[in-house]
């Protein structure tokens, strides 16, 4: 069997292990969850030490986001940071074609509290981050050269991810840079410019946290002195609203039981690839 079907079969046996331990520690979440302590307030009360414990409430930023790689506070409590770079997509036939090609994704998290709490760097990563961010410091974008502007679909229409960009004027459409000499000199020239100004321009973008109501969030966690952090069976557990303990424990079960029928899905998959190659080749 060769190198690439046994990194098939091992990646899909080992997405069908992950599925069946997901499977497994469904009972051991949910009892944890039934025995949880359900406040009605968010307050630390010594008998709950060490003990899993569910709030309700609206969160408080007491930091706000700071991305230290780009010099960018944010006013939100989570983001999750998108890097793009205007770099080279394919070079075929002397024609060379740039556009924005995806670098890395990030979470960025600050400091909040709810009630006496203050919520663990890993809970609040777990707090949605499904809006679009506007608002930057004119500041902080003039003191590190920044210039903004919306991305594009590939029809050219405008969408609402606002970019900072780091080294360009805007956020820059696909260009082709022909290369033959049956191209002008002097257009090859401006193109070369062209490429040589844009390439390797980076943007930044973030979707943050920012609540449309007063609803707040339910959160499960476990109380260390005032501090409340991530359970280390059930991981960061965090639910829009005031959440009952039956809607709880059922989108536990839900969320497990819809993760590991994909991940088995996926994995039986790959494992059916692998050695369906390898008993072809033998035929």
């Amino acid at each position: 069997m060769k190198i690439g079907k046994i990194i098939l079969v091992v990646l899909g046996a080992a997405l069908l292990a992950l599925s069946m331990k997901g499977l497994m520690d469904i009972p051991g979440q949910q009892a944890a969850l039934e025995n949880a302590v359900w406040l009605e307030q968010p307050v630390v009360l010594p008998e709950n030490e060490g003990k899993l414990v569910v709030i309700h409430g609206v969160p408080e930023m007491l930091t706000p986001v700071h991305d230290e790689d780009f010099g960018l506070t944010l006013n939100t409590i989570k983001a999750i940071r998108y890097v793009e770079e205007y770099a080279l997509i394919s070079d075929m036939e002397q024609i060379e074609t740039y556009n924005w090609v995806p670098r890395n994704t990030k979470t960025l998290t600050g400091r909040a509290s709810l009630g006496a709490f203050e919520l663990d760097e890993g809970i609040i990563s777990a707090f949605p981050a499904d809006k679009e961010c506007e608002a930057f410091d004119p500041a902080q974008l003039s003191a590190n050269g920044y210039h903004t502007g919306y991305g594009k679909t590939t029809e050219g229409a405008r969408t609402s991810r606002l970019w900072v960009i780091d080294g360009g004027e805007y956020y820059y459409d696909g260009f082709e840079y022909n290369r033959s000499l049956d191209i002008p000199h002097t257009q090859r020239e401006i193109d070369k410019a062209i490429v040589e100004e844009r390439r390797e321009t980076m943007a930044v973008a973030y979707r943050i946290y920012a609540p449309d109501s007063d609803a707040g969030l339910t959160i499960a966690g476990v109380q260390q002195g005032n501090r409340l952090v991530a359970d280390a069976t059930l991981g960061p557990m965090v639910r829009s609203g005031v959440v009952a303990m039956e809607q709880l424990l059922s989108a536990n079960r839900g969320g497990i039981i819809g993760g590991a029928a994909v991940f088995m899905a996926l994995g039986a998959a790959l494992v059916f690839l692998g050695l369906r190659k390898a008993r072809a080749k033998a035929a």
